[in-house]
């Protein structure tokens, strides 16, 4: 307690029982409610504690802080305004009276504020008034008296609201976190009465509706305040006293304020019903959220012919009231709406409005013409640019009139009605389409809308916020508070405004044609699965695992962020590749293509796969010898020069044989280019023969780097022999003939560059002896000048002798260069060789030839400058440069440069005093002019100037002329000396390139004991580069034995046992055998069994040659996967809804000619298909479905090369020439378009190019037939990939739903088994909802925001757990049934049978 001013006052003691009078708040305090109060009183009062005089009126303090001592509790306060404490000691409190005293600490005191404005939404209010003998005590608790919501309220606040007005249902926080299931669970669904579902006279309504749509339209008109009577006439719905209070609102009675409305949610209080009623009235609308394909649209048409605008409804002020519904749309479906609109209701007016900037000059004619329509649609794309049209314009003077903006005639008109269909398209309630719709004044709103949730509950605010349902549409903080703290006002919320029917709740209703789903599954080609194959590897190395999933590594985590996004990253591969090998970007840019090009053909992407399988065998092989030409250089260095020679002989022999494989390509491919008439040398127009020569020179490299070492060997094992002794003149010779070789292949290195700068050296010296390049003398007019001309002809002899001197220097320099370019390059002189600093040493002569070329560009800008007066600034800037430079001992010979630039400036005609010869015959011109003005007047003398002076021009006209000339010979000679200097150092860049290919290995360790470590990991090195070129070599000739015979259809013999075989190797020498056989044959021999090559565990590939069958079966339940998963259930469904194909329209389908080449497996038997319906379903039209909008042009390509007619929804008018053009087949369809609400019900088959496993997607597609206003049956066909992760995908999404329909499938063959109703029929009826119902909950259950990513080659997101079921479920069973394949091939079934036939296999061979 704080200290008094005086002694502690007396304790005084309190009666409970005490009746004081109520004393009510202060005036400024009258708007606020008491919703708690408690009386005290203490005895004896003290006459100085309250420092009053005369009165005994009630003395307003503030309660501090409340203490308890002993039994007792000391109040401490203060009175007014002031901070003096003061005490009072109570006994005998009662638990609510403490309360309400601790509670009165944790507000703000109501006597502290000077205006009513700024007082808080609870505060506390206390008074203390004598009463006799005794003080009387009142606390207070008040609450303020408004309807108005505040946005955020502190939840201390709400707890002690709750507690002194309890809520009849006690709210507590959700303790399950949202998912989308709470809000399909809690829609509004229609009860399925006869009264509810009793026909409906609808005028101007063409069609008939189904039962559950007449429910839908009862729920519409009861939104919008209706309700039809029996004889079809329209009543407004009477409000009971109860439903006028809103939802979440409770009637409390309070002793000073009577009845009072509170919000417990909300923290409101009010005692104005009115203003709660006005706030809080419901919304003229609401949500119509029926599932895909159920008639949405009939439903809204429906109601707009139902119920009309009246005369009687009120308009909002300052507006034109409408009778019309403005429904807004995406884009894709417009044409939807006004098809819809004139098959369902013709008599209806309807008109598209465009957008304000189309009627800028009509606006008021627009207004009036969309006042007279029943129905205006318009699109998103449309009102989002009018966000800058709807907003008020501010009342400003401006200094100068601009011209006005036109308003938005959108928001001058009342609609009756606003509809927005596929409401999604708003759902972040922020976007400028949203803004606009939020802002058109309307009587009705509607968010129409099949997939109303795509990431979370936010979702719904963005529709809540187009509907102004107050108060939870303020902000989404206010609504995130709903959602977590008061799921039960959420659940009941949305039973009021959001209603939804699934196809399964209503099939018995719908009656739509069946659909028969059907899996094909289709084997890659032998190229295809190859390419797979190795994609697979390289994934599996990428990730540490090997081909069952399992780490290589002990620390490898499956969590780790990287790993999941570099697994999903192969996974997209994956997938991507059982499409075609080149959808996708990295597919592409892995096959060698960055941009878009021709569609590859599975030959043409075989001849990839050959030409990339080569480069990386023949790197390997390029750098297994470099391992041994460093191994050799060890043992140089250790002074083991014998063995250092054997090992380059065995590197040198090796190279040779690659050499010549890689030189017969290469000649091969040119004579095939000759044969196509294309240019010898031209290789830029075939990349084959560019790569091929590439591969030749790196051969050529490794083969000179080798002979280039064992002249060096040879060299140095000469001199421990005697000159005059045999073995150091066989050395010689080889070190001679080692050179020799060596200089050669240097020179078939160097070719292009010798070629190219040899060529320019010929034509450098050809110039200069032929002399086409000269500078013409600049020589004086012969005679004297004239009086008038004598200045000029002294100013041109000064020019003509500075003209001279600067040629003089010019052709000096010329001349300079011209020698330093016709020297001969240094590998051609001959005895000379590589010192390894050819490049150092061609660089100094460079430096200087650079230092004379730059100085000779600069008297050639000087020469011109001097002529035509034209100055290069450039060159200005350069040269200051480069003195610069020079000066400070940098750059190209520095000091040559600024001896170069010193010379230039002596030479340098000063343009400034002597002008150029160009303005000197200007000069002469003009003084021309004059004269014969002069000589007009008959003036004897300027005849005779005149005529020296025209003498003077001519001669100087014909120097100009001869130096113009000139000059342009110059320009193209100083050009190509600069293009000579350029490939001379092209030239010794290659030339040093090379020699740094033979440059010493750590010459600091020349002379010292071998350091072994060192040497063994160059071995080791070595051994697993030779495993690689073993293997590769293997697959490569699989791959060329691919090429060859991949027509063929006969059976593979083993050359062992002499048996078929399906399941075999090939070894790098190219031969063929049943897998078992060839090992082990291996483990005995360790070479062929045919041509006795050597046989490492890595020299062979497999193979295997599968029947290429296409599996087609019905998606059935008695299939394992659902065996298993209805194992528990004692039902046994019927099948027959899932109807099977015949095995003559398999082999019909198989049996299609298609004229063109491969595309792939999938995509030649997704044609022959088309081209099958084609032919036995005349008229039908297909939807070809895939997540990769990249595989959609793949296939827009190869349907135009086997001429099948198609369209896309993102071409222009892709969707109407698909519906109203018979000749259209197809209509290509990806997951990233806007299909929302499309309705293709022309269309009969749907083919899914993929599996996904997120169902969601896949129904996109589906949904766009299998709806309302389809009368034929319906085929979904999905085409799968087998032995790919295509199954794996397949398997877990059949599991999903599989799951769904045995829970649904228990709970329905329950009830018909209480019922006694169990039939074949109902069985039947009770599979089709558990399909339907296990799509709604898979399409609820989505997280659709999250089903794709992002970018134009992204597909369906897979979720981290569902990645390895993905990846590895099938490639283990496939592993499985290899093993099981190889073991079951067994001619003779015991070991010894398998080593007795290789060894009479051995014997055969040796004796033939």
């Amino acid at each position: 307690m704080e200290a008094l001013d005086g002694p502690a006052p007396k304790r005084r003691k309190v009666s409970p029982t005490f009746d004081a009078p109520s004393i009510s708040p202060a005036a400024p305090f009258s708007e606020y409610v008491v919703v708690a109060q408690a009386h005290l009183r203490a005895s004896t009062p003290n006459p100085d504690l309250f420092d009053r005089t005369s009165d005994d009126s009630a003395l307003e303090i503030t309660v501090l802080e409340v203490t308890k001592s002993k039994s007792r509790h000391v109040i401490r306060f203060s009175v007014g305004r002031g901070r003096i404490g003061k005490y009072i000691s109570i006994d005998g409190l009662s638990p609510r009276d403490l309360q309400i005293l601790e509670d009165v600490q944790k507000l703000e005191s109501a006597v502290r504020y000077k205006h009513p404005a700024a007082l808080p939404l609870a505060c506390a209010y206390a008074v203390v008034q004598p009463v006799g003998h005794e003080v009387c005590i009142q606390v207070c608790i008040l609450w303020e008296n408004t309807a108005v919501v505040r946005e955020k309220v502190d939840p201390v606040l709400l707890d002690m609201l709750g507690r002194y007005l309890p809520p009849t249902e006690p709210n507590e926080p959700a303790l399950e976190p949202w998912n989308p299931r709470q809000f399909y669970d809690n829609v509004h669904v229609p009860e399925k009465s006869d009264a509810n579902s009793a026909d409906i006279r609808i005028p101007h309504l063409d069609s008939q509706l189904y039962p559950f749509q007449r429910r839908a339209v009862r729920w519409l008109l009861s939104r919008e305040g209706m309700a039809v009577q029996t004889n079809g006439e329209l009543e407004l719905l009477s409000k009971s006293s109860e439903s006028r209070l809103p939802r979440g609102f409770e009637k409390f009675e309070t002793v000073h304020n009577g009845t009072c409305y509170v919000n417990h949610t909300l923290g409101v209080t009010t005692t104005d019903l009115s203003a709660v009623e006005e706030y809080f009235a419901s919304v003229q609308g609401g949500i119509l959220a029926d599932e895909m394909g159920l008639g949405k649209t009939l439903e809204i048409i429906a109601l707009i012919c139902l119920h009309p605008r009246t005369a009687w409804t009120p308009n909002l002020p300052g507006l034109k009231p409408s009778p019309a519904t403005l429904i807004i749309t995406p884009p894709s479906i417009l044409e939807q709406w006004k098809d819809e609109l004139q098959n369902h209701a013709p008599s209806l007016s309807v008109f598209h409005y465009t957008g304000v900037s189309s009627y800028r000059k009509s606006g008021e004619k627009l207004i009036e013409q969309l006042l007279n329509q029943d129905v205006v649609l318009t699109t998103y794309n449309v009102i989002a640019k009018e966000v800058h049209y709807v907003a008020e314009k501010p009342d400003r003077n401006l200094r100068y009139k601009r011209e006005e903006t036109p308003k938005s005639p959108l928001t001058q008109i009342s609609w009756w009605r606003v509809c927005l269909d596929e409401a999604q398209m708003v759902e972040s309630g922020v976007s400028s389409a949203a803004t606009v719709a939020r802002l058109i004044p309307r009587h009705n709103a509607w968010a129409v809308t099949g997939t109303p949730l795509r990431k979370g509950h936010r979702d719904l605010f963005g529709l809540l916020l187009f509907l102004r349902y107050e108060p939870w549409c303020r902000s989404p903080r206010l609504w995130d508070y709903l959602i977590n703290y008061h799921r039960p006002l959420f659940r009941d919320m949305l039973g009021e405004i959001a209603m939804r029917h699934s196809k399964e709740f209503v099939r018995e209703d719908l009656r739509l044609p069946p659909q028969s789903r059907h899996t094909i599954t289709i084997p890659f080609t032998a190229i295809e699965e190859q390419h797979y194959a190795q994609l697979f590897q390289e994934f599996c190395e990428d990730c540490g695992l090997d081909r069952t999933g399992a780490p290589l590594e002990d620390d490898w985590d499956p969590d780790s962020p990287a790993t999941v996004e570099t697994m999903r990253t192969w996974l997209t591969r994956l997938r991507q590749t059982c499409l075609h090998p080149e959808v996708g970007g990295r597919n592409r840019r892995a096959l060698g293509r960055n941009t878009n090009g021709p569609l590859r053909t599975v030959e043409q992407v075989l001849d990839v796969m050959i030409d990339q399988h080569e480069s990386q065998l023949r790197t390997a092989q390029r750098n297994k010898l470099i391992a041994q030409i460093r191994r050799g250089q060890l043992k140089e260095n250790a002074k083991d020069t014998d063995e250092a020679l054997r090992i380059w002989k065995g590197v040198y022999d090796e190279s040779v044989g690659i050499v010549t494989e890689c030189r017969k390509q290469y000649e091969d491919e040119r004579q095939l280019s000759d044969a196509k008439k294309e240019q010898k040398d031209d290789e830029e127009s075939n990349p084959r023969l560019t790569t091929l020569r590439a591969r030749l020179r790196s051969a050529l490299e490794v083969q000179h780097i080798a002979i280039f070492f064992m002249a060096n060997a040879y060299f140095q094992l000469k001199s421990n022999y005697s000159p005059e002794s045999e073995d150091y003149q066989q050395l010689e010779k080889q070190e001679t003939a080692a050179y020799e070789e060596a200089k050669s292949i240097r020179g078939e290195l160097l070719t292009e560059a010798t070629s190219h700068v040899n060529k320019m050296i010929t034509t450098v010296r050809s110039n200069l002896a032929s002399g086409v390049t000269q500078i013409p003398p600049m020589t004086e007019p012969s005679g004297y000048g004239g009086i008038e001309s004598r200045r000029i002809f002294e100013k041109l002899h000064h020019y003509c002798k500075a003209m001279d001197a600067q040629a003089a220097q010019f052709h000096e320099l010329r001349q300079k260069m011209a020698d330093f370019l016709s020297q001969a390059l240094i590998d051609e002189d001959e005895g000379i060789e590589l010192q390894g600093d050819e490049y150092e040493s061609s660089t100094k002569h460079q430096d200087e030839m650079y230092a004379y070329m730059e100085a000779l560009r600069a008297l050639f800008a000087d020469r011109s400058e001097a002529i035509n007066g034209q100055q290069n600034l450039l060159i200005r800037q350069e040269m200051k440069q480069f003195y610069r430079i020079a000066k400070e001992g940098e750059g190209p010979a520095p000091s040559l440069m600024l001896n170069l630039l010193a010379q230039r400036e002596q030479t340098r005609v000063k343009v400034s005093k002597l002008g150029c010869l160009r303005g000197i015959m200007a000069e002469i011109r003009q003084m021309a002019s004059s004269l014969q003005w002069q000589e007009g007047n008959n003036q004897t003398r300027a005849s005779q100037e005149l005529a020296i002076l025209e003498r003077i021009l001519k001669h100087v006209q014909q120097l100009n002329s001869a130096q113009t000339k000139a000059l342009n010979s110059l320009e193209q000679e100083v050009n190509h000396f600069r293009d000579t200097m350029n490939s001379r150092l092209e030239y010794y860049r290659a030339l040093q390139k090379i020699s740094d290919t033979v440059a010493p290995y750590q010459e600091e360790n020349v002379g010292k004991p071998l350091f072994e470590p060192h040497y063994q990991e160059f071995v080791a090195e070595e051994a697993k580069l030779q495993q690689r070129i073993a293997s590769g070599s293997a697959k490569l000739r699989y791959l060329m034995h691919m090429k060859t015979e991949s027509k063929s259809t006969g059976p593979r013999i083993c050359v062992i046992c002499t048996d078929s075989f399906e399941v075999g190797a090939m070894t790098n020498c190219g031969h063929l055998t049943c897998k078992s056989c060839l090992i082990l044959w291996v483990s005995q021999h360790h070479n062929c069994p045919v041509c006795k090559t050597r046989l490492l565990p890595n020299s062979f590939h497999d193979i295997t040659y599968k029947p290429a069958e296409i599996a087609v079966q019905a998606e059935s339940p008695s299939s394992s996967t659902f065996a298993s998963t209805l194992s528990n259930t004692d039902h046994h469904h019927d099948q027959s809804i899932y109807s099977d194909i015949s095995t003559t329209m398999l082999n019909q389908i198989k049996n299609i000619d298609i004229q063109g080449p491969s595309f792939g497996s999938k995509i030649d038997f997704l044609c022959r298909h088309l081209l099958w319906l084609r032919e036995h379903d005349p008229g039908s039209k297909s939807i070809i479905f895939s997540q990769y909008r990249e595989f959609i042009d793949v296939l827009a390509r190869a349907f135009s090369a086997y001429k099948i007619s198609s369209t896309r929804i993102d071409g222009k008018n892709g969707t109407e020439k698909f519906k109203s053009d018979p000749a259209i087949e197809c209509f290509l369809l990806h997951a990233k378009a806007h299909s929302a609400g499309l309705n293709l019900v022309v269309a009969s088959h749907v083919f899914l190019c993929e599996p996904l496993i997120n169902t969601a997607i896949e129904l996109q597609a589906i949904a766009r037939v299998h709806r309302i206003g389809q009368h034929r049956s319906t085929t979904v066909w999905m085409y799968l990939i087998a032995d790919t992760v295509e199954e794996s995908i397949y398997e877990i999404s059949v599991a999903r739903r599989l799951a769904h329909m045995k829970s649904k499938n228990e709970t329905d063959a329950s009830s018909a088994s209480q019922s006694g109703r169990n039939t074949p029929h109902l069985n039947k009826t009770l599979q089709e909802n558990a399909i339907d119902a296990a799509n709604s909950l898979e399409l609820q259950a989505a997280n659709l925001s999250r089903l794709l990513a992002s970018g134009k080659s992204g597909g369906e997101i897979v979720d981290k757990e569902d990645l390895w079921s993905c990846l590895f479920g099938r490639a283990k069973r496939r592993d499985e049934s290899a093993l099981e394949a190889l073991a079951d091939h067994q001619p003779a079934n015991t070991e010894v049978g398998r080593f007795l036939r290789a060894e009479a296999a051995e014997t055969r061979f040796d004796t033939s």
